[in-house]
């Protein structure tokens, strides 16, 4: 909760420091550029430090998540979903600040945030008891501050092609004052994407049915936002922030069910639906920030609303293909809306030769859900289902507190933290379900030990416990189908999960290693019930007892010759969770292991080519198993016009073999395969303009020298 900026800890053990006077003649200064080079990745007590800015390793990168692509322990899916240490989903900050987002507003940011923008990523997979309960990992991103003087303002288009084409494009402009600095984007996507799902089910002595879905979804979104900070000194700001995100789609999925019988020589029935949707998303949101420091003391305070409404509409057709007719028709009608209210105050200060730091949070979310399906009836006319019509009503409060303190001892630094959380819930299905309340306390501790051999070589102990809240997709008790007999659905009475987990860091120069071991206990997970009436498939949700998990994460570079540079991130993951289904319990031990490497080419002319492959070994959990996962990318990039103009080609997933394959362990129970491909391989052109300078200079030069020595 505490999001103050933290400078590096310097480790020597003395510091000089010199004054000296300087008299700049602004007529014949007209800019000012600090270079230095910094090892890709730094270990910083209980945070990774990945530096981007100046950083060969990643001028090819087309965006953020084209640069988290590279982080060690760090996945992104073809969907750009993030996964950190194998099975968190980690929450991102930007500028040491959570900036609340819905999953769509978020992917759209990644996407459309140029690599350029950012001077370093911070990874946290084992955050303290100052951050909120539910953030087992944290992935913090740091913009390159703007210090100049003025307007500035920068212009990035981005084209993709595959089979459709798909364009962003982001405007960011800039003006500074000595005291007030204002920030304005607006963004456009504009365009088609692409993607597929096949699944084959077969129960033991029934038809076989083998589906296959193709989904084009063609987009006209809008993103807004404005940002304002106002210096009262340079120990008090005050900043201000309003954005809005719009989403515009038409979704148009064509799939084909084709049903043999259990020898799979006749065929028994082959039909094909149409489903036609349109999403209209609006998302509206206010951050409020403000920070005091007096003597040795920082106050902070941090509020936000955000609003997220949706409406969506759906038209779904089932048709015989062998005589086209008309077997159903019905449509659907979509209404959510989301709001989150959040306020929080931190405050820390010197104490014992120590720091300590304490805080306190508050935060009320409600989720107002509506689902009207209708159908065609044989009179011609539609009518209300009200067998799978649903309204649903979800609330959540939580408070807060927690204390912190920090202190050295010699090479030694010890913090140690203790955080509780109360959460109070209640969840009304209208329709189906009575109402389900859930009120309870978590007590979650923290320690983080780092012993510094070096500056450049340092080892870090650090324990935690962390709590998992089931999201309102995995209690919302309504149907969503994604083929005419496959659909998940919620389960209102998930429990939250509790996670415990020990992790032993380790780097020494631009070598770095981390292990880590320990314990979920109720975690959430889905699971497939088949009804051999209505030959659905259905993946329902439910708390399992426990999961063990372990992992070791790698990343070392190989500079083979001044122009030919490489990167390893090599992880390797265990995990084991009991699982009763079907009068019987799995329990079956899971390894995998990850790679991901970088290469990257120093061209004549000042071109920057880049090699970039990912490789996943078969994953599961204690029902599927999965089939093995890579990718290829290649990268081209050159600076023009004196760095004022950037481009980039980029090829993603050059053989097309980017796809996510589940296969159902026990086949006797059910053969069930479940296919995603999610449209990776794409040509990309990125362009990116910049213009505007500094017409106050002397603020410039000291504080890019401040941030230099303190590496951020």
């Amino acid at each position: 909760m505490a999001y103050r900026t933290l400078l590096s800890s310097l480790l020597a053990a003395t510091t000089l420091t010199a004054t000296a006077q300087i008299n700049t003649d602004t007529a014949h200064l007209q800019q000012v550029v600090v270079t230095g080079h910094r090892p890709a990745f730094q270990r910083q007590a209980d945070k990774l430090i990945v530096n981007i800015a100046g950083n060969s390793l990643f001028k090819s990168a087309s965006n953020a998540l084209d640069v988290m692509k590279k982080i060690p322990g760090l996945e992104v899916s073809g969907e750009g979903n993030l996964l950190l240490s194998g099975r968190i989903a980690p929450t991102v900050f930007i500028n040491g600040k959570p900036v609340p987002m819905s999953p769509e507003e978020l992917l759209n940011y990644l996407n459309t945030l140029p690599a350029d923008m950012i001077t370093s990523i911070e990874v946290m997979n084992t955050p303290s008891a100052q951050y909120d309960a539910t953030f087992k990992g944290i992935i913090n991103i740091r913009l390159k501050p703007d210090q100049t003087l003025g307007w500035k303002g920068s212009l990035t288009s981005r084209l993709q092609r595959n089979a459709y084409t798909l364009t962003d494009n982001n405007l960011l402009l800039t003006y500074k004052t000595p005291r007030l600095a204002y920030t304005a984007r607006l963004g456009h996507t504009g365009g088609n994407t692409i993607r597929g799902y096949k699944a084959y089910q077969h129960l033991f002595n029934t038809n076989i049915m083998a589906t296959n879905t193709d989904t084009r979804t063609n987009n006209n979104n809008f993103n807004y936002q404005l940002n304002t900070e106002y210096s009262f000194s340079t120990r008090h700001q005050l900043e201000l922030q309003l954005r809005a995100f719009r989403i515009n789609r038409d979704i148009f999925s064509e799939n084909t069910l084709r049903t043999t019988d259990s020898t799979a020589t006749h065929l028994v029935s082959h039909t094909s639906s149409h489903n036609n949707a349109h999403l209209q998303q609006n998302n509206y949101a206010a951050n409020l920030n403000h920070t005091l420091q007096w003597k040795q003391t920082q106050w902070t305070f941090f509020a936000s609303l955000l609003k997220i409404s949706n409406q969506q509409q759906e038209n779904i057709q089932n048709t015989n293909t062998r005589n086209n007719q008309l077997l159903s028709y019905w449509k659907t009608a979509l209404k959510n809306e989301v709001t989150i209210r959040t306020a929080q105050t931190d405050i820390s200060g010197r104490l014992l030769k120590g720091e300590w730091s304490a805080g306190a949070r508050i935060s009320f979310t409600t989720t107002h859900n509506n689902l009207r399906y209708d159908t065609l009836a044989i009179s011609g006319q539609f009518q209300p289902d009200s067998g799978r019509s649903n309204g649903f009503l979800y609330k959540e409060y939580i408070t807060a507190g927690y204390l912190n303190y920090k202190k050295q001892f010699s090479n030694i630094s010890i913090t140690a933290g203790l955080r509780a959380e109360h959460t109070y819930t209640s969840a009304d299905a209208f329709t189906k379900d009575p109402l389900t309340k859930r009120d309870y306390l978590n007590w979650l501790p923290s320690l983080n030990i780092n012993y510094a051999f070096s500056a450049s070589q340092q080892l870090n102990m650090a324990f935690t416990r962390r709590i998992t809240r089931p999201d309102f997709s995995q209690l919302n008790p309504f149907r969503f189908y994604f083929s005419p007999l496959n659909y998940w659905v919620g389960n209102p009475y998930l429990r939250s999960s509790a996670t415990s987990q020990l992790t032993l860091s380790w780097n020494q120069k631009r070598f770095t290693a981390s292990a880590h071991i320990g314990k979920e206990t109720d975690p959430a997970t889905r699971y497939p019930e088949y009804n051999p009436i209505t030959n659905e498939l259905a993946y329902l949700g439910r708390n399992l007892p426990y999961n063990h998990f372990a992992g070791l994460e790698i990343s070392f570079p190989i500079t083979v010759t001044p122009w030919w540079k490489m990167n390893y991130n090599i992880n390797g993951y265990y995990k084991k969770e009991p699982t009763p289904y079907h009068n019987a319990t799995y329990a079956i031990p899971i390894t995998a292991f990850t790679t991901a490497t970088t290469q990257v080419f120093t061209l004549p002319k000042g071109f920057t080519a880049e090699v970039y492959y990912y490789y996943t070994s078969p994953r599961g959990d204690g029902l599927y198993m999965g089939k093995p996962v890579s990718n290829l990318d290649l990268g081209l990039q050159k600076s023009w016009l004196k760095n004022k103009l950037n481009t980039r080609i980029n090829y993603y997933d050059l053989f097309n073999t980017y796809t996510v394959t589940r296969i159902f362990r026990e086949k006797s129970i059910i053969n069930n395969r479940l296919s995603h491909w999610p449209g990776v391989q794409q040509l990309v052109i990125t362009v990116s303009y910049s213009w505007g300078r500094s017409t106050y200079k002397a603020r410039q030069i000291r504080k890019a020298e401040e941030e230099n020595r303190a590496g951020i």
